[in-house]
Parts: structure tokens; sequence; C-alpha cells
């Protein structure tokens, strides 16, 4: 692809902010990389957001070697530069191919919230620019050439992650896919199943819920509180009262206060969905629950609740459960704490087609879930 006069001519706006001149070189190729990959994604119709970028953040780039560029609703892709080296002819003066190295060195910072990497090959003398390739990861911090996928594939990468996300409106139409289930199933210590370690995460379209569909490991909230009750404490009837809008925290409970569970009271949608912490961690499981309530601008309210399983009266000491934004940025953070029942997030409202991660966290451990109403 061309590299434009009017991409070099920005790439040297950012770069002549800073006088080192390894730093002047890396800000200058890292923008040029972002700017080639923004108009490949043009071309294609995929819109990006230069931004919520990073790499457009002049405080950020001073202190970080980043080149994100923020696709909408799907999150940043590292656009990883490497600097091509013309070979010389025998007599000195003509090109005869190429210099490449055989890995791009990926830094720590740009290893985290990115889904994926593209590598751009950056030739300045004939200011053309060659996408040779993607990576879903880079957690070694090396990404070999030879070893790169083709552009197509990281198409259908962007497709799956865009396909994969719940989308909470559904839930409202009481549209549900197999992994979001009842709360009462959820809890139900009858019959005994095997959990299952979540590897992938999940972007659930919560639009669907308002739809009563769901994806089906999001289990439905009925009716019958009391008896989820009981299940959630089997040894004693602590209550547990949830108010829109209160405080994040972690909760904990204590005996007489109340007669009842009343967990989602604003919510018109509630769903659940076991997540295994890993055989390293006994095979702890939790259950993530999610509640939706349709405000009248269109906008939905969230409601989030970490709950132990069943046979566990806690949550594991530390747990987090986090609120991540569509770029990457972490809103909020809870932390449970010696003998938490519960912790839960403030509600939140989401506009339609905006999307957000709920995390959740243990030592080194880490599953994430993604909506989009």
């Amino acid at each position: 692809m061309p590299i434009t006069q009017k991409a070099i001519h920005l790439a040297w706006q950012f770069a002549c902010e800073h006088q080192h001149p390894q730093k002047v070189e890396q800000i200058y190729l890292n923008t040029l990389a972002v700017l080639v990959v923004a108009d490949y994604f043009k071309i294609l119709d995929i819109e990006t957001d230069l931004t919520q970028c990073d790499s457009w953040n002049p405080v950020i780039r001073l202190f970080e070697n980043v080149a994100d560029l923020y696709i909408k609703g799907l999150g940043k892709i590292e656009c990883r530069p490497i600097r091509a080296e013309h070979k010389q002819g025998e007599n000195g003066n003509q090109n005869s191919g190429i210099n490449l190295p055989e890995i791009c060195r990926v830094p720590t910072e740009a290893r985290e919230e990115r889904i994926g990497y593209i590598v751009v090959e950056i030739d300045e003398d004939d200011k053309e620019a060659r996408l040779l390739g993607f990576a879903p990861t880079a957690d070694s911090g090396e990404l070999v050439l030879r070893d790169l996928r083709p552009l197509d594939d990281f198409l259908l990468h962007l497709e799956r992650i865009y396909e994969s996300k719940v989308d909470l409106r559904q839930w409202l139409e009481n549209i549900f896919t197999s992994d979001w289930e009842s709360v009462e199933s959820i809890f139900d210590p009858q019959p005994e199943t095997e959990p299952t370690e979540i590897e992938n995460p999940v972007k659930s379209n919560l639009g669907n819920w308002l739809k009563n569909v769901a994806e089906t490991n999001w289990q439905k909230f009925e009716e019958g509180k009391q008896n989820l009750e009981e299940l959630i404490f089997p040894d004693e009837n602590p209550a547990f009262v949830f108010r829109g809008g209160g405080n994040s925290r972690s909760q904990d409970t204590s005996r007489g206060h109340q007669s009842s569970i009343d967990m989602f009271p604003e919510a018109d949608i509630v769903r659940a969905k076991l997540i295994d912490l890993g055989m390293r961690l006994g095979r702890t499981t939790v259950a993530l629950l999610v509640g939706i309530a349709e405000d009248s601008d269109r906008a939905v309210r969230v409601h989030v609740q970490l709950h132990p399983a069943i046979g566990d009266r806690y949550l594991p000491t530390n747990i987090k459960l986090s609120l991540i934004s569509d770029v990457g940025e972490n809103l909020h953070e809870v932390k449970s704490t010696v003998q938490n029942k519960c912790i839960l997030l403030n509600d939140f409202y989401v506009d339609p087609e905006e999307s957000f991660t709920i995390r959740v966290a243990l030592d080194n451990f880490t599953i994430t879930e993604n909506f989009v109403v």
C-alpha cells in the first residue's frame, strides 16, 4: 500500500515532539504503521477511531512504545512496524531485494488489551508499506514473521469476535444462547454436573436478552427467589438485598435483617453463568449474574454480581470483578475479602451499539465476558 504524503507529514509531526533520535524514529514508524492499517481497514469498510488510540495520545506515546488502532465495537489491534532495508547490488548502487528481520518484537505495554497484531513493513525509500500478516496474540513478546497468518484469517478473526458478543437487547426479547442459564438452574444441586473451564470469552448481545433470546449457557432467572436463597446459603438463611444504584462493594450478610432475597429488584431480565476457576484452584466455581432493564431512551441499565456456586458458602478471597470499557479501560473494580458471599458492581447504563466487558480474575486466572447492546 502507498504511504501518503499526509501520513508522512503527520508521523513527522508526532515524532518531532521529542528530541531523542531513538524515540523520534519509534514514534515516526509507529504512526506510519497505524495510518497504513487504518487506510487498509477503510478500504474494507471497517470503522476505526484514532482518537481512542494510545498511539494518538501525546503523553502515552512519550512513555510507551505503542502502535494501537481502535476498531469500533471490537477493540484494539496493534500495528507493529518493521523497517525495510534494501540490499545493494554488486555495483553498490542498485537495489537487489529487501532485508527483513526474522522476528518482530512486541513491547510489554502492547501485549495487553489487544485483539490481534498486524506486522507492517515500512519502505521509506519507495514510500510503500506491506502488511505481512497477523497474529492473534503476542504473549512471548516476539512475532515470528514466517509464522504470521494471512490477512484473510484476520478478517475471520474479527468476525468471530463480533459474533461472540452477547447482545443484551436480545435478552429483553427472551432470546438467550445456551451458555447463559436461569439463576435457579445454576444453583440447583440436582443433578450434579462437572463444571467446565471457560477458555474463550463470549460476547453477549444484551439486546437479544430484551427479546428473551440469550445464549443457552446464561441460565434464566424465574420465580422462586426463596428457593434460590436456600440454594445460595444452604446452611443458613441470611438475606442478601441488592438495591439499584447502590455502592459497589464486597457484600456480606448477617442473620435477621430480611426474610427474603431480592437480588435484582429493578431488572427486567436476569441470567447467570458458571465460571470454573480451574484445576489449580480446586475446581472452584463461581456464578456470574447479570441483570438488565430497558430505559425509556433505549439505554440498558446493567446490574452485575458474583456469587459462590452451590457447595461453597463464600467467594474465594481476593477474587476481582471488573467493568472494562470497549477500549480496554478499567472503569470499575471490586475485590472480595474474607468470607464475602457476594461482590457487585455499581449499576451502569449502556447505549445502543455500545460494548463493554466484565472480567473475573483470581491470581493468574482471568476470564472475560463481552457484551453489546
